[in-house]
């Protein structure tokens, strides 16, 4: 299979989020703030943030801030150690804005196939270059521009695009056997305490 040599910046946008104040940060609402929360780091993807009850925002914002399904994220900041390189895709449109911790990925069209370009972007290569690269601060920032600026050696676009579906597959088996296990648990549980009750 033979690979090509390209800087992230030549097959995708990165663009920075929205500065959005904390004066309509709301328990309820119409739209949610993206968090760093959101990201969830056994294993990437996105998750719901239930650390916060703040995470709707009644302000005005840029329709450009507000995403669509599937659309791909990363985090610019590392509030954890790392963060950097987590990738997620937006579960449903219209609902979730762009904060200015996160960032939106776009690939550009005929270079970069998508379901690909989330596990390029999670790869320890790109990873690496993001954690030597981050701003040494007590809590450490990456930026657009150094995403762009990572280098990454990729297939032909139809090797990428077979390659996206076979690692979009086992996610979503993984994703089922998780669910089947969580009920399972559940329904063990609730066994359980059936059985005190009765017994009591």
């Amino acid at each position: 299979m033979k690979l090509s040599k390209h800087k992230l910046g030549e097959l995708i946008e990165v663009t920075r989020g929205a500065s959005l104040s904390g004066q309509f940060y709301a328990e309820k609402g119409e739209f949610v703030r993206l968090t760093l929360g959101n990201f969830n780091m056994n294993g990437g993807g996105f998750k719901e943030n239930t650390s916060k009850t703040d995470l709707y925002y009644t302000g005005t914002v840029k329709d450009e801030f507000i995403l669509n399904k599937d659309d791909i994220i990363t985090p610019l900041t590392e509030q954890s150690l790392g963060l950097l390189g987590t990738t997620a895709r937006i579960p449903e449109s219209g609902k979730y804005i762009q904060s200015q911790d996160v960032a939106l990925v776009k690939c550009k069209k005929g270079l970069l196939d998508p379901n690909f370009c989330y596990y390029l972007i999670s790869s320890s290569v790109v990873r690496q270059q993001l954690s030597a690269g981050a701003q040494q601060t007590k809590i450490r920032h990456t930026s657009p521009d150094k995403i762009k600026d990572c280098t990454v050696w990729i297939p032909e676009l139809e090797v990428q695009k077979r390659i996206g579906r076979i690692l979009s597959d086992i996610d979503e088996k993984i994703a089922l056997n998780r669910q089947i296990n969580d009920n399972l648990s559940w329904l063990d549980r609730s066994s359980k305490a059936a059985r005190v009750h009765c017994a009591a």
